[in-house]
Formats: structure tokens, C-alpha cells, sequence
């Protein structure tokens, strides 16, 4: 791609919409505003000013805490942005081009490893500022060259993984009451694999890896490796870590850098670590043993997902949701007594939350939907097993851990806001407004997996209060009166009761692991009923009361138990050690908070960046300069690009400016480009010549819908071009020469485009890319004079992909795409479309800049333009198996190798201009193999070895090797 043609994708003019004046976003309830304190900048929707303010206050602290322990205090202020439009707990932080934080200010659900916190929004704000201030240090080169070309080099950004992420996960823990490194099941997800020998390597957690727990490994390996270095050497260590990597341009010296701070070789530390792994978790093992191991029989094996079992009302089925990463997730049934070889699939429900079973056999789920667009909540649903059908109860409602009273009239559900979740009800039927029948006494409180007692005059509930207190409560329906049945910072939840009514079993981390636990209400006594290794969790009892089904993890996931119920074996529950510090305390009036103000844009819509791009080829010899900027919310977006030609002194000019606080999203675009084209007939030779032409963009969108399993986008655009030639290669006439045949100049062309896509695509964990549904996309122009045209032309685009699973062996696919144009025009242009070959590619730039080829839209086997016309169709046909899964690298070294595939391959296709004509059919055969890997621990990239044969007319034998993206 030439210089000037890499312009074509920036950005620019700044329009006036980034005033002062109060700016909406999408949905028009919705009214930004800022606030400021010392060293931080808050916008937020006017409906979130208390939680805002609260955030203002355990940033500050944040701060205080550690700003000092990293030895960095950010320059300028960081601009942190709160939403409250979606019901998933989360955040992320990045430094370049600004010192920016984005939090999303639901707490996490109650059975989220993330729900072991003093303080929700300070452990978030700790974990996310960790990342600003790691970040953000630097010193030596890249501060100067961040000087003059902005923001764009962060040294400590180029690192593993499991750096980033391990050190603001252990600064969530160590300098608060809770935090993942506290978090018994966190602990667990380490304890278990070390034990049986198949923990994580350093080069699998260095990389993108398929081994569970895949993406939370960089979190879990992580933040407890670097707790042990810097238990070892001091908690210094953490700053002199930063600092020395932040002062280090070059990049991928992880294991350098650490053997510098602490004098010992990173992969000598990791492996003293995993000795001190194995003594620490055997001396837990040998407590259990000695108590007297109570785990229950196995019912599946499968490892991956196996969690929430539940019984059906008539007790003779075991339900679950069961996973085994090569099928799709689906709830699945086994009869009682038996186990999964028995087991049957109940039903697929896309996205499918917390649920539960009703008293006539119907599942009642919580499912997230887009809710007026901008938001993502979750709602309720009900799917009757007899009929098949399902019928949503709550639109809007952010109704979570549904649960069926006994006469089927009611459902209780946690229900979601602004940083809090209550106790409500609401009648089976919905509609109604859900009623609220406990709400914490704190602002913050968490109200979390309700459960019903058999009498339907109660609820128990597992209830986050003030303090990191996590208790099980039983709230009365009609008073809302609560009593307390623990109270510590023992994390417990998912309380079930009974059907008698005499115990309430729920599961709890007292003991240092997670098991299921009774509480005697008749007596007040407490009970243990299971003593596990790999914790016991969401306790299931079948109706008659003899059996406890539960979820363990196995080391590679979860399978399920079942225990029989005999009180006569339990044993008293111990008292709960509570070995942490005192909970975070942070006062709402900590530190001074300047007041609410009107959002502007303005303030940080400065160019943030500057780049220059020099090509000196003998293709284009050209300087490309380019900057982009946008605002701390997000509603405006630009880029400008400037493009000079050493040869000829051209200069392409590129703009565009997009607004996304309508609805629909607004963009526009101006250009000014100058291009060399060939056509000019002159004396029957073609002869270049110089093009000018000016453009410009209209675009709208629609916010993208996402409901479960699929998802769709539509825009539409108005374009204008005026396009004429500039040095004009006829000087004058003469006789004796052919009269020249100049190109079409001087003319406007402008219309109309739509554009649609839709995906159902999806796949599995062990997949080869997609393993069944479809997406689709397809777009279409029309010009004319009514638009400004010329000419008339209509162009129509479309592509279509399927997939669908073969049995051929472990992940294997086919896949097939279909594509294909039509253009057709008043203004004459043959040779639109062509079709033929595997494109060049230099694979060692592809791989320096990040670029990928495609894995497919070729017609493998023949020369290129092998066929040309104003249409062309082509069908590209796959069949993928995996050979080998590798999951190999070397300690830190930024290559990790994942697996090989072989995929055997089909293309068929043609281009003609008018009528079609089966000679102009193409069809080749070919293979190839696959390697997939990641480069830089963050860049993924599959290489591709193949070979096709055309097999009809000017086929040739064709080879290739490519960087292609991985599927």
C-alpha cells in the first residue's frame, strides 16, 4: 500500500459540536457532568452525582496509597469516566495517548471471585490506578519522544500479561481488606493444580494461553508470584521494578529487568515459587486428611463447566449447565442416581445467567439484553419445558439471581443500580414494579441470591454490608424485618433451604476453603457438611431431603458431587479465623470535592498525538503527517492527515469527525487527494496523468444491537466527489496522429450507500474458529443526478460465511464463504472486479507493523486477473482439523506457539461484464497448514503454508506462505 493511499484511513475537522452546552449522549435522559478533585477528573450521567462523588473520595485515598508505593505521581490530572449501562462488574485504565480510567459502577454478582472486597469501588479504583501509575513511568528516552510526538510510547506497556495485570491484582489485596490475593476461591483455582502437577508454566502465563483459567491466568499466576517476590524481597521491590522497566526502551526484557532488582533469575523465582506452592498447599491437604475428607461422589468428568445443579420438583432429575469447550453450553439433566453418561440435553439458551427451577418444572433465568440501546441489563425470562416456548417478565427491570416462590406467584430477584443491589419481589406474571423488601443499611449494600423457604413467608439471602461483611441473612416478605444467622468476613452465599424447613445450607470460605455448611434453625447450630480440597459450592437438595448436590473444582474446571444428607456425620462448624486487616475505612468527606458543573467537551479535545511516516521506496517517495484527538467521554472523535509527495510537490489532505452522542451516531469526512492514473490515449498510447479530486462523507449509524447469539449493525452514508485532471499530458494537435481519447474529468459523482451486517457466528473454547451459525454483510451505492451525479451507477456488494461442526476428529470445521459484486454504470469502466491468486506479502514487515492476510476471499490456482469484469462471484470452501495442540514457549520470550491445523481447501468463482458464461468458471483444489501463535505476548497471528491447483483452462500450481489473522 502506497504512502499516499494509507491516508485514505485518517481522520479530521474538528466541527463545533464540543462546546460548553450540556451534551447528550445517545439516550436523551442522559446529562454529562464533571467533577474535579486534586488530582483527578470525573464525568459522569447526572443520574450518578452520589455515586461520583463517592468514587472522588476512594480515588483520592487511592492516590495517597499508591502514587508512593509506586514512586509516581502522574503529570496532569487523570480523567476517569463512570457508567452505569451495564450489569457486569468492571473497569480499564490506559496511559496512552492519556492517563484515562473507565469504570463501569455495577458490583460484582455474588458468586464472582470479585465479590471479596471491604470496599467495591475502592478495590476497582485501586486495580484500575495500579495500571495508570505503572504505566504512566518512564524516564530517559520515552519522555522526550512522548515530548514532541505525543503520548504514544509507554515502556512498561510492552510487558507479559501477567505483569500488568498480577501487580494491580496484588495492589487490590495489599493495600485493602480483600482483593482477589485474599480470595479463597482465587486461591483455590492455584491450589488444586499444584497440588496434581499441572499448574501453569511461566511461558503460559507470559501468553495468550488455552489451558484453564485462560485470560484470568495472567490474574491468578500473576498477582500471587509477584506477592511472593515482593514478601521476599520488600515491598520496594514493586517500585523499583516499575521504575526500572518504565527507564528501559527496549522492549521484551521481563526477565532482565526483575534478575536486576533482585539479583535472581526470573525463571529460577518462579520455579522457588512453585516449591513453595507445593509445601503451602500440602500442609492444607494434610489438615483435611486428617480431619476426614467428605466429598461426594462424582458425577461428572468433563472438567470445564459444570456448576449450578438443581433438582427438579419431582426429584427424580439432576439439571446443570454443562460445558465441556466443544460443545456449545447447554443445561443438561440426569437422572438421580446415575451420572452424566446418562445425562440428556434439556435446552440451549444463548447468554443464560443465574436460574432456577419452578415448582411446575419451568426454568425462570436471568439473560442480558440491550435495553434502549445504549445499556446492557438483565431481565427475566421463563422457558416451559412443555411447550418449548419462553416469555420474557422484565424489560429494563437489571433483575438478577431470580428465584420462584413455592405457590409460582411470585419472583425474587437482587435487583441492580447505581453501585447497590436490594432484595425485591415482583409478581410471576411481571409488569408490575418490582418491590424492594431489604435494602442494606449502608449506601452500598449487595443483596445477592435469594432463596425461598418452603412456607413462601421468607427469603434467605447472602448480603455484602459496610465493612467486607458477607453474611447470610432471612428476611421476612412481609416486614422486611432481617436476622442475621453469621456474621464475619466469612465470604457466604448461595443459601438453599430445606424442604422440611430445618436447615439452611449455603456454602462458605471459614475454614480457608470453600465448603457447604447447615445452620439448624430450630437450634442455631452450624453445621459442616462437606471438608474438600477443591471447594464445594451452590449446594443443591433434592426434595426428600437425602441428597446434597454441589460444583468442585477439578484442576482443568468443574465437575459435580453429590453427597448424602446424614446429620448424624457432620461435624460442628469451627469458628472463623479472621486473619485480615481492619477494612478500608474512607469517610464521603474525606478530601475537598469541587462541585457538579456542565460536561465540556472542549477541555480535552487537544490533539493527543503526532505521527510522521516516511516512504523512500521505489514504488512512492513521501511524508505522510498525521494527529488525532478525541474527549474523556468519548462523544467526539477526529483525525487529520496531511500527505506530501517528494517527486511532485502533491499534497493529500484527509479529515473526518465523528459525533456518537446522537442517535443515530454521526460521522463526516473531507478529502483532497491527488492521484496518478493511466487512460489518457494519445496517439493510441495510454499516458499517465494527474487526477485532483475532492470528496466528502456523510454518514449516520445505528447503535449495534447485540441480543443473545447474534448481533447486527446498519449505517448509511452520503458521498460527493468532484474529481478533474490537473496536468494534462496533450500539449497540442497533430495531423498525423490519432485524435486523442482523454479521460472523463470535470464531473461531480455523489450518492447514496447502505450498509447491513449480521452475525450468528459462534464457536467453542477449543475450536478452530467459528463452529456453527452464520454472518452476513452486505452493502450497496446508488448514484445518480438526483444526488449531484453524473453518472448513474448502482453497486451491490454482499458476503456470507457459515460454519457447521464435521466428524473428522477433535476441532474440526467446515466453513464456507460466499461472495461477490455487481456494478453497473452509464459511465463506462470495464475490469472492475478480478479474481486470481494469493497476494505478496513480505512477512517480516507484516509482522513488525502488525499486518495480517486473510485466510480466505482468494481463488487459489491461477494467475492473477485471471478473470475480470464489472461482477464476479466466488465460493471458498474449508475443512479444518487440528493436528496438534502445542501451547510452547520459552519463559518470556515473545513468541508463543499454540497449535497446528490442516485445512483442505476448495475455490470456485468468475467475473464477466454482461451475460454469464461458463467458461469464465474457475475451480482449484489445495491444502495448506496452519500454525497459530502470538508475537509480542499481545499480537496473535497464524502461519499459513498451502498449495492449490487450478484445475480448469490457465490453472497453474500455486504455493504460498502468509501471516494470516488466526481464526
Amino acid at each position: 500500500m502506497s504512502w499516499r493511499r494509507a491516508t485514505l484511513g485518517v481522520v479530521a475537522v474538528l466541527v463545533g459540536a464540543a462546546g460548553g452546552e450540556r451534551a447528550h449522549a445517545g439516550d436523551p435522559e442522559r446529562v454529562w457532568q464533571t467533577l474535579e478533585s486534586a488530582h483527578f477528573v470525573f464525568h459522569f450521567d447526572a443520574r450518578t452525582l452520589d455515586v461520583a462523588r463517592r468514587v472522588a473520595q476512594v480515588a483520592e485515598r487511592a492516590h495517597r496509597t499508591l502514587a508512593p508505593a509506586l514512586g509516581h505521581d502522574p503529570e496532569g490530572k487523570t480523567q476517569v469516566v463512570l457508567l452505569d449501562e451495564t450489569d457486569g462488574a468492571n473497569g480499564f485504565a490506559n496511559v496512552l495517548p492519556r492517563n484515562a480510567i473507565t469504570l463501569y459502577l455495577t458490583a460484582p454478582s455474588g458468586a464472582s471471585n470479585l465479590a471479596d472486597h471491604d470496599d467495591w469501588l475502592y478495590t476497582l479504583f485501586a486495580h484500575e490506578y495500579t495500571h495508570v501509575l505503572h504505566l504512566d513511568t518512564m524516564s530517559g528516552l520515552p519522555p522526550v519522544y512522548n515530548s514532541i510526538f505525543g503520548k504514544t510510547w509507554a515502556p512498561n506497556q510492552v510487558m507479559p500479561r501477567w505483569v500488568i495485570e498480577g501487580l494491580a491484582t496484588y495492589s487490590e489485596s495489599k493495600r485493602s481488606a480483600g482483593g482477589r490475593t485474599r480470595n479463597t476461591t482465587f486461591d483455590m483455582y492455584l491450589r488444586v493444580p499444584t497440588l496434581r502437577g499441572d499448574a501453569l508454566r511461566l511461558d503460559q502465563i507470559s501468553n495468550p494461553t488455552i489451558r484453564y483459567p485462560r485470560g484470568n491466568a495472567a490474574y491468578l499466576y500473576g498477582s500471587h508470584f509477584l506477592r511472593y517476590v515482593f514478601d521476599r524481597f520488600g515491598d520496594a521491590t514493586l517500585r523499583r521494578m516499575s521504575q526500572t522497566s518504565g527507564a528501559t526502551p527496549i522492549p521484551f526484557g521481563t526477565s532482565r529487568q526483575l534478575a536486576a532488582v533482585v539479583g535472581e533469575p526470573l525463571d529460577e523465582l518462579y520455579d522457588d515459587w512453585r516449591d513453595h506452592r507445593r509445601d503451602r498447599y500440602a500442609l492444607q491437604a494434610q489438615a483435611v486428611e486428617r480431619r476426614g475428607v467428605r466429598e461426594g461422589r462424582k458425577l461428572t468428568t468433563s472438567g470445564e463447566t459444570n456448576l449450578a445443579p438443581r433438582y427438579t420438583p419431582d426429584g427424580r432429575e439432576l439439571v446443570w449447565l454443562a460445558g465441556d469447550g466443544r460443545d456449545r453450553t447447554a443445561l443438561r439433566t440426569m437422572p438421580v442416581g446415575t451420572d452424566e453418561r446418562a445425562s440428556r440435553e434439556l435446552v440451549r439458551i444463548d447468554g443464560l445467567g443465574a436460574w432456577t427451577i419452578a415448582a411446575d418444572g419451568a426454568l425462570v433465568y436471568e439473560q442480558s439484553r440491550p435495553y434502549r440501546r445504549d445499556y446492557q441489563f438483565q431481565d427475566l425470562f421463563r422457558w416451559d419445558p412443555a411447550t418449548g416456548l419462553t416469555r420474557r417478565l422484565t424489560t429494563g427491570a437489571r433483575a438478577r439471581d431470580p428465584a420462584v416462590s413455592p405457590d409460582l406467584r411470585r419472583v425474587a430477584v437482587s435487583r441492580n443500580g447505581t453501585s447497590r443491589s436490594d432484595l425485591a419481589v415482583m409478581p410471576m406474571t411481571g409488569g408490575a414494579e418490582p418491590r424492594v423488601v431489604w435494602r442494606g443499611p449502608g449506601r452500598f449494600d449487595q443483596a445477592f441470591q435469594p432463596a425461598w423457604s418452603p412456607d413462601g413467608q421468607r427469603l434467605a439471602v447472602s448480603a455484602w454490608r459496610a465493612g467486607g461483611y458477607r453474611d447470610v441473612l432471612i428476611v421476612d416478605v412481609a416486614t422486611g424485618a432481617a436476622t442475621e444467622l453469621t456474621q464475619d468476613r466469612a465470604i457466604e452465599g448461595s443459601p438453599v433451604w430445606s424442604r422440611d424447613g430445618r436447615y439452611l445450607y449455603f456454602d462458605s470460605d471459614r475454614t480457608g476453603i470453600n465448603n457447604i455448611f447447615a445452620y439448624e434453625l430450630a437450634t442455631g447450630a452450624l453445621w459442616q457438611v462437606t471438608d474438600v480440597l477443591g471447594g464445594a459450592f451452590e449446594a443443591a437438595v433434592s426434595p426428600d431431603g437425602r441428597r446434597l448436590a454441589y460444583h468442585g473444582f477439578t484442576g482443568q474446571g468443574h465437575d459435580l458431587f453429590e453427597i448424602a444428607i446424614e446429620p448424624a456425620t457432620w461435624r460442628p462448624a469451627p469458628t472463623y479465623l479472621d486473619d485480615r486487616p481492619p477494612p478500608t475505612a474512607i469517610a464521603d468527606d474525606e478530601v475537598p470535592v469541587d462541585g457538579p458543573r456542565p460536561y465540556r467537551a472542549a477541555e480535552t479535545l487537544a490533539p493527543l498525538t503526532w505521527q510522521a511516516d516516511v516512504a523512500l521506496s521505489t514504488v512512492a517517495q513521501g511524508m505522510t503527517l498525521r494527529t488525532a484527538g478525541d474527549d474523556a467521554a468519548g462523544l467526539h472523535r477526529y483525525t487529520v492527515a496531511a500527505g506530501l509527495d517528494f517527486e511532485r510537490g502533491d499534497v493529500d489532505l484527509v479529515a473526518t469527525y465523528g459525533y456518537s452522542g446522537w442517535r443515530p451516531s454521526v460521522r463526516v469526512a473531507g478529502s483532497r487527494l491527488v492521484t496518478q492514473r493511466t487512460g489518457y490515449r494519445i496517439d493510441g498510447r495510454s499516458l499517465p496523468y494527474l487526477e485532483e479530486t475532492f470528496g466528502g462523507t456523510l454518514s449516520v449509524g445505528l447503535p449495534s444491537e447485540r441480543p443473545p447469539g447474534a448481533a447486527w449493525t446498519l449505517s448509511a452514508d452520503y458521498d460527493a466527489d468532484y474529481s478533474r485532471i490537473i496536468d494534462d499530458p496533450f500539449d497540442a494537435y497533430d495531423p498525423t496522429e490519432i485524435l486523442p481519447r482523454p479521460p472523463v474529468s470535470g464531473y461531480y459523482q455523489a450518492g447514496v450507500g447502505l450498509r447491513l451486517g449480521y452475525s450468528s457466528a459462534r464457536g467453542t473454547t477449543y475450536a478452530i474458529g467459528p463452529t456453527e451459525g452464520f454472518d452476513l454483510s452486505a452493502s450497496t451505492r446508488f448514484d445518480h443526478p438526483i444526488f449531484g451525479a453524473r453518472f448513474r451507477t448502482l453497486t451491490v456488494s454482499w458476503s456470507a460465511r457459515a460454519y457447521a461442526r464435521v466428524p473428522l476428529g477433535q476441532a474440526s470445521t467446515v466453513a464456507l464463504r460466499v461472495a461477490g459484486a455487481i456494478r453497473t454504470s452509464d459511465q463506462v469502466r470495464t475490469g472492475v472486479y478480478s479474481l486470481g491468486g494469493v497476494p505478496a506479502q513480505d512477512l517480516v514487515a507484516s509482522l513488525v507493523q502488525n499486518l495480517r492476510a486473510g485466510t480466505t476471499g482468494y481463488l487459489r490456482g491461477y494467475p492473477s486477473r485471471s478473470v475480470v469484469g464489472n461482477q464476479f462471484h466466488l465460493a471458498n470452501l474449508e475443512v479444518r482439523r487440528e493436528l496438534w495442540s502445542i501451547e510452547r514457549g520459552l519463559a518470556t520470550v515473545p513468541v508463543y506457539v499454540k497449535r497446528l491445523h490442516a485445512v483442505g481447501l476448495a475455490d470456485a468463482g468468475t467475473a464477466f461484464d454482461t451475460a454469464f458464461d461458463a467458461d469464465r468458471v474457475r475451480a482449484s483444489v489445495g491444502a495448506a497448514l496452519r500454525l497459530d501463535g502470538t508475537f509480542g505476548y499481545y499480537l496473535d497471528g497464524t502461519l499459513e503454508l498451502g498449495y492449490a491447483r487450478g484445475l480448469v483452462n490457465d490453472g497453474i500450481g500455486e504455493s504460498w506462505l502468509l501471516l494470516t489473522g488466526t481464526l
